[in-house]
């Protein structure tokens, strides 16, 4: 950077010695008059100025080859008679990858680290009503690319439940599509394996850990039982919407996966905070079994003054007879 600005200097010092040696001959030869002597004069000040603009210009832009690249490549397919897909798969994998950093390729024949292969597809489900069905939603991801020890591949499988108070069946698939952590946390999995993370349940977990850091606060504060907030009153994203939803599952499946309890004491600790009492309770299914006397204290605050019935009955649990 220091190099560049020496350069740039100097070039700005040699375009003024030229100009200046010009406009002194044109002044010496043509002889004239003193609106156009002022006018060049204005001319030149205005190149310099124009030469410093642009040097700066130059300085602030961000390089997009320093974003890791990926060709995203995203069949999809739906059993609707139409044939037409009323959710946009591909967008919502594009925004995930670039909110984790990666810039995406879409022609073939350009140069690419990672290549993301996404099969999606939408199946007839059980009927449940008049020329009524429900929704399977079958998706699966394959990852490669330089860098990586080897490939990595999954599947999400997905069904909507007919509900009477709930959600369209169609609707229903989607949401648990969206609150699966596999799909929830793909952008930062994606960015993690890329960089060596070999396992597909450490890629999960830390991605977790990383979002939670930042969702909820650092400091210990009572929740809330009454009163009103700004943030409790403003239009979500779908991913703030579907968060609590996502981390809950993204729980249940570090429990199920080879991930000690530790591991997960950042995340469930988090989710104390959470002002969903239902995340409340995983965190605390969790910690209970955690033998440590700062989390101890923390379980027995709640079985005390946690707003929410289940909680505390789930706590008083874990407390000492």
């Amino acid at each position: 950077m220091v190099v560049q600005n020496r350069q740039n200097e100097l070039m700005k010092l040699v375009m003024c010695v030229l100009t200046m040696g010009l406009l002194n001959m044109f002044l010496t030869m043509y002889r004239p008059s003193r609106a156009t002597i002022v006018f060049s004069f204005l001319m030149f000040m205005s190149l310099i100025l124009g030469i410093g603009e642009i040097v700066c210009a130059q300085q602030l832009v961000l390089p997009i080859h320093d974003q890791p690249t990926i060709q995203v490549i995203v069949n999809a397919s739906t059993w609707k008679t139409r044939g037409r897909l009323l959710y946009d798969i591909e967008g919502s994998i594009l925004k995930k990858l670039s909110l984790a950093g990666f810039q995406a390729i879409h022609d073939t024949k350009k140069p690419h680290q990672y290549q993301l292969v996404v099969q999606y597809e939408e199946e007839r489900g059980e009927q449940y009503g008049v020329e009524l069905w429900g929704t399977k939603i079958n998706t699966t991801f394959f990852l490669r690319g330089a860098g990586m020890a080897e490939s990595k591949s999954w599947e999400i499988h997905e069904t909507s439940t007919n509900l009477v108070s709930g959600p369209a069946p169609y609707l229903d698939a989607l949401l648990k599509f969206e609150t699966h952590p596999h799909y929830f946390f793909l952008g930062a999995m994606l960015e993690r394996m890329t960089k060596g993370v070999s396992s597909q349940p450490d890629a999960l977990r830390q991605a977790v850990t990383e979002f939670v850091l930042l969702v909820y606060p650092t400091i210990d504060e009572a929740i809330p039982q009454d009163g009103v907030r700004i943030e409790d009153h403003f239009m979500d994203n779908s991913g703030r919407v579907y968060q609590e939803v996502a981390l809950q599952r993204a729980l249940d499946e570090l429990v199920h996966q080879e991930i000690s309890n530790d591991q997960l004491v950042p995340i469930a600790e988090r989710l104390l905070k959470s002002m969903d009492p239902y995340s409340r309770l995983r965190a605390v299914q969790v910690l209970g079994k955690i033998q440590n006397d700062a989390i101890r204290k923390k379980i027995n605050k709640l079985a005390k003054d946690d707003p929410h019935h289940a909680v505390r009955q789930a706590a008083k649990q874990f407390l000492p007879l």
